[in-house]
């Protein structure tokens, strides 16, 4: 992980204030209540989690943008698990997380969970490729001999839940970002897995989603890396908030979720959006320093934002 430069400034946080906006701005966003017939799934970078400095004023506001949420998959966690103890301290007894070994560029892969609404039910594992299908990941343009499918750089991470009579597989991903071709292949290897599960007899099949930070710039026809997706049969639905990005400048849609119609479909409400809490936090930094406040931001709390969906669910 290579963290961000540390601010060389300092500055105040007022919690309660925070708190208080976040509170506000969650329902101006739209962002659904917990109920009997919901399930809110969340994605979240969460920006060299254990390798930058934070205090306990940040992990409280990270807490509390992740407490709406069911089960948050976060990218960008480091080896050192110091961090992830300060926010699940926050969280409180009422929350799990599992995770995984570190990989490429020393990072792990995890969920966080509401115990009480959300149940893992057996499996936890890496999406790990054998010789023979990593041979069948062809690209055009793309030659196999100078640039073969070697394995994902970070395997995607798997773990299957149970909310009510929802029962689903989640693959948490971070795709490769500085090689194009890379994450080209990256994108092409798991829309094709994850087709190759849906009918098989044991998890994970029926109910695969894919979240995660995709590096993806565009959402929609025309972005290479949304129809290597979409052309595996997976839907990648617009974010409710269209024109706010899962990036800090707001322009991109780096942060997906994709789910097959013809299966998660039908559980999807049609409501998801990305959380821009840096909209409302530390508005006297914005004010006096922009360039400044982007900076705090990005090292104190995270340099993206977290993506939200919701699927139906009935109270086992």
């Amino acid at each position: 992980m290579q963290p961000h430069a540390k601010p060389g400034f300092d500055y105040t946080v007022q919690p309660a204030d925070e708190l208080k906006r976040l509170k506000q701005h969650r329902n101006h966003r739209g962002v659904p209540k917990r109920t009997d017939e919901n399930v809110l799934v969340a994605t979240w970078n969460l920006t060299n989690f254990g390798a930058q400095h934070r205090e306990p004023v940040h992990f409280k506001l990270m807490a509390d943008i992740i407490k709406p949420f069911d089960v948050v998959a976060v990218q960008e966690i480091a080896e050192r698990l110091d961090h992830v103890k300060a926010l699940m301290a926050e969280l409180g007894s009422g929350w799990e997380i599992i995770f995984s070994d570190p990989a490429g560029n020393d990072e792990r892969l995890a969920y966080i969970f509401r115990k009480r609404r959300v149940s893992p039910t057996g499996l936890a594992a890496e999406l790990a490729m054998r010789g023979y299908e990593r041979g069948r990941i062809l690209i055009e343009g793309i030659d196999p001999v100078e640039q073969p499918f070697e394995g994902f750089n970070r395997n995607p991470y798997i773990v299957s839940f149970q909310a009510g009579d929802f029962s689903f597989c989640l693959v948490n991903v971070h795709l490769y970002w500085s090689n194009y071709g890379i994450r080209r292949l990256e994108t092409t290897a798991l829309g094709r897995w994850a087709k190759s599960r849906l009918d098989k007899p044991g998890p994970p099949h029926g109910d695969i989603i894919l979240l995660g930070d995709f590096n993806m710039p565009g959402l929609g026809p025309g972005d290479e890396l949304y129809e290597l997706l979409s052309g595996h049969g997976l839907t990648v639905p617009k974010y409710n908030t269209e024109l706010v990005g899962s990036n800090l400048a707001g322009d991109k849609h780096y942060d997906e979720v994709a789910f097959f119609p013809s299966r998660t479909g039908e559980d999807f409400t049609d409501r998801m959006g990305v959380f821009d809490f840096d909209k409302v936090l530390f508005p006297d930094l914005y004010q006096e320093n922009e360039t400044g406040f982007f900076q705090y931001v990005r090292y104190y709390v995270a340099d993206h934002r977290p993506l939200w969906v919701e699927f139906r669910r009935k109270a086992a």
